[in-house]
């Protein structure tokens, strides 16, 4: 390991739901702001952080509003609900 890596370790503690704070001089020293989103991989016993400099990432994040719109649109009509009820309900007697 490097003089470099050791200097730079530091103890977290894993919060609920996995979470972990970066120091705020890590975050600080790496431009990493609230909402940004960075890379992180396991490799062996060990866990990298890697920042995204053009702060975008291979999928899309939804807001709250938009996936409500998204599961208003994606629920079936209540006519074709009890119909599927029905279907299912003389299936299984």
């Amino acid at each position: 390991m490097s003089q470099q890596a050791v200097i730079n370790q530091e103890w977290l503690k894993i919060l609920g739901k996995g979470m972990v704070t970066l120091p705020k001089k890590w975050r600080d020293e790496l431009k990493i702001r609230e909402g940004d989103i960075v890379k992180a991989k396991k490799e062996g016993n060990s866990v990298v952080i890697e920042t995204q400099r053009n702060n975008s990432a291979p999928y899309r994040v939804y807001s709250k509003s938009e996936i409500k719109e998204l599961l208003k649109e994606d629920k079936l009509p209540r006519l074709l609900v009890r119909k599927v009820r029905r279907d299912l309900a003389s299936i299984s007697s």
